[in-house]
């Protein structure tokens, strides 16, 4: 084997650099040399937030393998050797830690080279893909085949479809609860074999991709935010293309509007008007998409009322705005209209409600420019990476996300939460909120310069309080980076944590020596639980 092992590196617990060489010269021998890194190589895998000299989560090695086999021969060997793997699809979730596996020394399985679409019904409306299918991959191929369905993505198009769903991620379309959109799943066990869920499991149903469940208990969601396997496939729905899209743009002038306007997309979610993922967001998402923090504040200057509506009225922004969409016939498009007008106007007094009607032939990149109305019509692009440089080209962001009631009041509260801590810490408030009928996902972004090691310690340190505070009064997160995994586990701690206990005792069944993605959202298998 011709691959060179530095000595010195970070190596999985208890594994000593003999033990290490002879496994990874067992994958090379089954999946090829090309296709592993180790050393310098791995260190693009970090949490690319994350201080350099930090190696807590640091991986030992890559593997990228091109196939299910590979992928069975690789879970095989990690086995067979003890050691820890962490799946990543893409790698491109760096809000939350990137490919950084949540034990230093795990070798990282990245399945960006499985990279197919498999199936598009354009009947039935669903696509079969493989993990390394990126978002910017299924549009283009939709496109392609004529533009007659939209599928839901994340504001960013770069990361995969597979990994952005098992890991209960959000788009803004009808299917934007992506968890919920996926019907049939293909799994790689920690033995090595293969199981399929839902329909999929019979191999003569036809409706494999068309039923989200099958007879007896539905095990789908156990191969979701988990270690339990490795999802080579999976199908999920899209959306038609509508006779007439409307992007809506709502702007509260007043802090106070906040209240209202939460109550008001309630009403219209609730009876059906509003059919996607409506999001709120404050003044500076949209002033950071324009230019950095530099171009607004003194290097340290704080955000007071007056510097808000002094950034406000730059650029035309509310206190406040809500982007939101329909779709439909024109006549029914046109209905909806007027009734988000009525209900808006009587909620919320001296707020502005801009709609423009698109006909869904028309909607293209030249047509549809600003990012909240593209990524509505499901067409993804990287201008949120802005965001990152606010304050400073080396930027780096976490993504706090506790889940609420879709109430006002409990808005107000996780807002006055999010802002105390964040400006005590020397971070500007930036809350963004996105909406389900009955729960709303409070995205509470920390934005930090990644060039200031202090800084960044001092980004961790509030997550983590924020964890805590959020979870003291009832608002627990749904999602974490790699360093609150453990922390927001912990706060799910009905009858002594029998969810934990419970999950634990499937993953010790499942997977006996503990090698995929232990830790993974604070499950740990019996080796390292200790």
């Amino acid at each position: 084997m011709s691959i060179d092992i530095p000595t010195g590196r970070v190596l999985p617990p208890g594994i000593s650099q003999a033990q290490f060489e002879v496994a990874v010269a067992a994958l090379a021998a089954a999946i090829g040399e090309e296709h592993i890194a180790v050393g310098d190589g791995a260190d693009q895998y970090r949490d690319p937030y994350d201080y350099p000299e930090w190696d807590d989560h640091a991986p030992s090695a890559v593997v990228r393998p091109g196939s299910v086999e590979d992928v069975q021969a690789v879970v095989r060997i990690a086995s067979e050797h003890g050691i820890p793997l962490w799946t990543t699809s893409r790698g491109l979730n760096n809000g939350y830690g990137g490919s950084a596996p949540r034990v230093a020394g795990s070798i990282v399985v990245r399945l960006d080279r499985m990279n197919r679409i498999l199936e598009v019904d354009e009947t039935l409306g669903y696509v079969v893909v493989e993990p390394g299918v990126s978002f910017f991959d299924l549009v283009d191929e939709l496109q392609r085949r004529g533009g007659d369905w939209w599928p839901s993505t994340p504001d960013l198009g770069w990361g995969s479809v597979v990994g952005n769903s098992v890991d209960h991620g959000w788009g803004y379309t009808e299917f934007g609860d992506h968890a919920s959109a996926v019907a049939g799943m293909e799994v790689v066990l920690p033995d090595g074999s293969l199981l399929r869920t839902g329909m999929w499991a019979s191999s003569r149903s036809k409706a494999a991709h068309a039923h989200r469940r099958g007879f007896g208990p539905d095990v789908a969601p156990l191969f979701m935010q988990s270690g339990m396997g490795i999802v080579t496939k999976l199908g999920r729905w899209v959306s038609p293309r509508p006779e007439v899209y409307v992007p809506l743009n709502i702007k509260g002038f007043q802090q106070s509007d906040l209240e209202p306007m939460i109550d008001a997309t309630r009403t219209l979610m609730l009876e059906g008007t509003f059919r996607n993922v409506p999001v709120l967001g404050g003044v500076l998402g949209a002033a950071s998409m324009r230019q950095p923090r530099a171009g607004w504040l003194a290097d340290d200057e704080q955000i007071d009322e007056a510097k808000y509506r002094e950034i406000m009225n730059a650029f035309g922004s509310g206190w406040w705005n809500l982007r939101a969409a329909l779709y439909g016939p024109a006549s029914v498009v046109a209905a909806q209209i007027e009734r988000v007008r009525e209900v808006f106007e009587a909620a919320v007094p001296g707020c502005e409600v801009g709609a423009r009607e698109i006909p869904g032939t028309e909607v293209n990149d030249e047509t549809v420019v600003l990012h909240g109305d593209r990524v509505q019509a499901g067409r993804p692009s990287l201008k949120l990476l802005d965001v990152v440089k606010w304050w400073g080209p080396d930027g780096g962001h976490i993504e706090l996300a506790p889940i609420a009631p879709l109430r006002g009041a409990d808005s107000v509260r996780l807002n006055e939460i999010m802002r105390e801590e964040v400006e005590a810490a020397g971070f500007d408030f930036w809350p963004s909120i996105a909406m389900t009928p009955r729960s709303q996902i409070y995205l509470g972004v920390i934005v930090f310069d990644r060039s200031k090691p202090e800084r960044v310690r001092a980004a961790y340190d509030v997550y983590e309080r924020l964890i805590r505070r959020f979870g003291e009064e009832g608002y627990t997160l749904y999602r974490g980076h790699v360093r609150g995994m453990d922390l927001i586990q912990a706060e799910y701690d009905w009858n002594d944590h029998a969810m934990r206990r419970f999950v634990e005792r499937i993953k010790d069944a499942v997977d006996p020596e503990g090698v995929l993605s232990p830790g993974k959202q604070g499950i740990w298998p019996a080796r390292y639980r200790d």
